[in-house]
C-alpha cells in the first residue's frame, strides 16, 4: 500500500489546514445531505395522504428510489475516481441538485410524477458519497476507519435534526411547502461548498488511465472478499430500508401520533449514531471490522423485532435510542472495509459499489415489505427487516472475509 507520507507523482500534498478544511466541508455537507434525506422519510406519510397512496405504492416508490439510487452509483463512481480534479463541482452540483429535485417532488399531484422525482431525489444524494469518501480515504489512509466514520457522524446529525425539523415545519406550512421551500438552502450551501473546496488541491495524480481503470474494476469483481463486503451492505440496507419506509407511516397510522412526534421518534433513531460512529470505525481501526460489524448487525435486527412490540411513548422511545446507535453507523463500518480492500485509484469505484450493491440488491424489500403490510398488517414490515438483517449478521459472523486494515 502506498505510504501516506508520499505524495502520487503529479499530485499535490495538501497542507494540515487544507486537509482539516476538506475533512470539515465533507463532514458538513454529509449532514446537510442527510438532513434533507432524513426529511424525506418524516414526509412519507404527508405524500401518502396527500397523493391518496396505497402502502404497495409506498414501498414501490421506494423500491423504485433505490433503484435509481443504486444504478446511479456507477457514474457517481467513476467520477470520483477519474474527475478527481472536479470534486468542488460534484459536490457542490450533488446539494444543488438536490433542492431542485425536492421543490419537483413538492409540487408533484400524481403518484408515478412522486415517483420520479423522489428517484432523482436520491440520484443527487447518491453523486456525493464517492467522491468525499473517496477523498478522505486517500488523506487520511492510517485512520481511514475514523476519517469516514467522522464523515458519517455529520450524517448522523443531519439525520437526527432533519425529522424534528420536518416534523414542525410540516405542521406549520404543510408538506408540499416544506419540499419547495427546500430549494433555497440547497442552493446556497451547494454554491458555498464549491467556492470553498475549489481552492484546495486534489489528487489527480493518482487517477489511472482508462485501460487500467477498467482492469482494475474487473478486478474488483473477481475479489471474494469483496462481494461478501457487498453482500453484507445489500443486507443491512435492504433491513434498513424497508423499516424506515413504515416506521413513520407505522407511528403516524397506528400509533396516531402528530408529524412533530414522529420526527421526535426518528431523531431518537439517529441521535446515537453522533456519539458511537467515530468510536465504531476507531475501535474498528484496531480490532477490525468485523468485531464491530455482526454484534451490532445482531442488536439492530433485535431493535427491529421490538419496535411494534412495545408501548408508545418511553419504552418505544428507549428502543428508538438504542437502535440508533447502529442505524446509521454500520454503512461507514461497510465502507472502510471495502475500502480497505483496493488500492488508490479505484476507491471512489468501490465506495459506488458499496453503495450500488446494497441499494440494488436491497431495492425489492421496501416493495415485498408493502404488500406484507396491506396483507398483514405493517407489523409484518418490521418483521421482514427483522430477518434480512438478522441473517446478515450471522452470514457476517461465520465467514472468512476480514478485510486487512492499513498500518499507521
Amino acid at each position: 500500500m502506498q505510504d501516506r507520507g508520499a505524495a502520487a507523482p503529479g499530485s499535490e500534498e495538501l497542507t494540515a489546514g487544507q486537509r482539516r478544511t476538506l475533512l470539515i466541508v465533507a463532514v458538513a455537507g454529509h449532514g446537510l445531505k442527510h438532513l434533507f434525506n432524513a426529511a424525506f422519510f418524516v414526509l412519507l406519510p404527508e405524500i401518502k395522504t396527500g397523493l391518496g397512496l396505497t402502502n404497495s405504492q409506498i414501498g414501490i416508490l421506494s423500491t423504485f428510489r433505490n433503484v435509481l439510487g443504486g444504478i446511479t452509483n456507477i457514474p457517481a463512481g467513476y467520477a470520483g475516481d477519474r474527475l478527481s480534479a472536479h470534486r468542488a463541482e460534484i459536490l457542490g452540483g450533488s446539494i444543488i441538485f438536490l433542492g431542485i429535485f425536492a421543490l419537483a417532488l413538492g409540487v408533484s399531484t400524481t403518484f408515478w410524477m412522486a415517483v420520479v422525482f423522489a428517484g432523482l431525489f436520491n440520484v443527487a444524494i447518491t453523486f456525493w458519497h464517492p467522491s468525499a469518501i473517496s477523498s478522505l480515504s486517500k488523506e487520511y489512509e492510517s485512520r481511514r476507519g475514523f476519517a469516514i466514520a467522522l464523515h458519517g457522524t455529520g450524517g448522523s446529525v443531519g439525520e437526527t435534526l432533519g425529522p424534528l425539523l420536518a416534523g414542525t415545519l410540516i405542521g406549520i406550512v404543510g408538506w408540499q411547502m416544506v419540499l419547495r421551500g427546500s430549494v433555497v438552502p440547497g442552493i446556497i450551501a451547494g454554491i458555498l461548498i464549491w467556492l470553498i473546496l475549489r481552492s484546495i488541491p486534489t489528487r489527480s495524480g493518482e487517477v489511472q488511465g482508462q485501460g487500467s481503470y477498467l482492469d482494475s474494476l474487473k478486478g474488483l469483481f473477481r475479489n471474494r472478499r469483496l462481494l461478501l463486503v457487498l453482500a453484507f451492505a445489500g443486507g443491512f440496507v435492504g433491513g434498513q430500508s424497508a423499516f424506515l419506509t413504515f416506521f413513520p407511516i407505522y407511528l403516524r397510522e397506528n400509533l396516531e401520533v402528530s408529524s412533530f412526534t414522529v420526527g421526535f421518534y426518528l431523531l431518537l433513531a439517529n441521535v446515537g449514531g453522533i456519539a458511537s460512529q467515530p468510536l465504531m470505525g476507531y475501535v474498528s481501526d484496531r480490532v477490525g471490522r468485523k468485531a464491530i460489524l455482526s454484534p451490532s448487525l445482531a442488536i439492530l435486527g433485535v431493535c427491529f423485532l421490538l419496535l411494534p412490540a412495545v408501548p408508545g411513548g418511553w419504552p418505544l422511545a428507549a428502543v428508538a435510542l438504542v437502535m440508533g446507535s447502529f442505524l446509521f453507523p454500520l454503512m461507514a463500518i461497510l465502507l472502510a472495509a471495502g475500502v480497505d480492500l483496493v488500492e488508490p485509484g479505484a476507491q471512489g469505484t468501490t465506495v459506488s459499489l458499496v453503495f450500488g450493491s446494497a441499494l440494488i440488491v436491497s431495492s425489492i424489500a421496501p416493495a415485498v415489505a408493502g404488500r406484507l403490510a396491506d396483507s398483514y398488517g405493517i407489523e409484518a414490515a418490521f418483521a421482514l427487516g427483522a430477518g434480512i438483517v438478522l441473517t446478515t449478521a450471522f452470514l457476517s459472523a461465520v465467514t472468512q472475509w476480514r478485510p486487512r486494515i492499513p498500518s499507521a
